[in-house]
């Protein structure tokens, strides 16, 4: 009597299939979320990164709009405001009087009640 080899198999068996797909199902939606996930930290970075830049670009106007009073503003909006607050008091020991003065300032902006605190040298046409 001869016996016959058993048969091999080829291919994948349905269930194989089925948890291969599985598998391969929650590796794609992880992705996905973390695409999603990324793309939302993105906009938001580029949103600080745009509000930065605009504090900075005041911040800027701030210290050079008493020196050089033609310059203009860089930004459209009216978001930042700025506010010349105090002169300095001028150092005890002074050896003659200068024509130079610190002065505090405030860029203010309403919607956000971001205050952004500076000093800046303000020129003066006499001596004080």
């Amino acid at each position: 009597m001869r016996i016959k080899p058993a048969r091999q198999q080829r291919g994948f068996t349905l269930l194989e299939v089925i948890v291969a797909l599985t598998i391969t199902g929650f590796v794609l939606g992880g992705l996905f979320a973390l695409a999603g996930g990324s793309k939302q930290l993105a906009w938001k970075s580029e949103q600080s990164l745009q509000s930065a830049t605009e504090a900075r670009a005041q911040i800027n106007f701030a210290l050079l709009e008493d020196d050089y009073g033609a310059v203009d503003p860089i930004l459209v909006d009216n978001a930042y405001q700025i506010h010349s607050v105090d002169l300095l008091d001028p150092p005890l020991r002074q050896t003659q009087p200068g024509i130079y003065a610190l002065q505090t300032y405030e860029v203010v902006n309403d919607e956000t009640d971001e205050t952004i605190n500076g000093k800046r040298w303000v020129r003066f046409s006499l001596p004080r």
